[in-house]
C-alpha cells in the first residue's frame, strides 16, 4: 500500500513541495543574489538584435522583391485569362493557362526556398546573437556578483530580481560588431 492511514495524500504533497521548495528558500535567507533576464524583451530590444533584422532585411529584400514581380506576372496572366479569355483562340488560352499552372509551381517552391534559407539564416543570426548575450550574463554575474542568473522557464519574477534593463544596457555598450 502506497500510503498507510496516517499518510495521506495531501500531507505527502505538501512534503514533496516542502523538500523541492526548502534549498531555494534557504539561498534566499541566506543572502544569495539571484537575477532573472527576459530574453524575449532582450531579443526585441538590444541594439543586436535590431541589427540582427536589419541585415536578414538587406540580405533578403532583392530577392523578395523578384518573388513580389513574378506573383504580379501570375495576377496580370490570370486577369488577361479573365478579361481576354473569351475573344482568345482556345489555343491560345490553353497556353496562357499552363504557363499560369508552370509558372505557378515554380513561384511556390521558389518561395518555399526562399523561405527556407530566411529561416536559416534567422537561426545563424539568432545562435550568435544568443553567445553574444551569454558572454553578457557571464560578465554581469561577475561583475554584480550575481549567484544565480535565470532566464528560461519561469513561472513569477518580481521586479526586485528582473535584470533584463541590465542586461541590454551592456548590450547597448558593447561596440558593433560585423555581420
Amino acid at each position: 500500500m502506497l500510503f498507510s492511514n496516517a499518510t495521506s495524500p495531501k500531507s505527502v504533497f505538501f512534503l514533496v513541495t516542502w523538500l523541492l521548495l526548502a534549498p531555494i528558500a534557504a539561498m534566499a535567507e541566506s543572502g544569495y543574489k539571484i537575477g532573472f533576464v527576459n530574453t524575449g524583451t532582450v531579443l526585441k530590444e538590444a541594439p543586436q538584435a535590431q541589427a540582427v533584422e536589419e541585415r536578414l532585411k538587406t540580405l533578403f529584400q532583392a530577392r523578395e522583391k523578384v518573388l513580389l514581380e513574378k506573383q504580379q506576372e501570375l495576377l496580370d496572366i490570370e486577369q488577361k485569362i479573365a478579361s481576354d479569355g473569351e475573344i482568345m483562340s482556345a489555343a491560345e488560352k490553353r497556353r496562357l493557362e499552363r504557363e499560369l499552372r508552370l509558372k505557378l509551381s515554380q513561384l511556390k517552391f521558389e518561395q518555399q526556398e526562399f523561405r527556407e534559407d530566411q529561416n536559416l539564416r534567422r537561426n545563424e543570426e539568432i545562435r550568435n546573437l544568443q553567445t553574444v548575450i551569454a558572454s553578457v550574463l557571464k560578465k554581469l554575474g561577475d561583475e554584480q556578483k550575481f549567484d544565480l542568473i535565470l532566464t528560461e522557464g519561469v513561472s513569477y519574477v518580481s521586479d526586485a530580481v528582473d535584470i533584463t534593463p541590465m542586461v541590454i544596457e551592456m548590450l547597448k555598450r558593447l561596440p558593433e560588431q560585423g555581420s
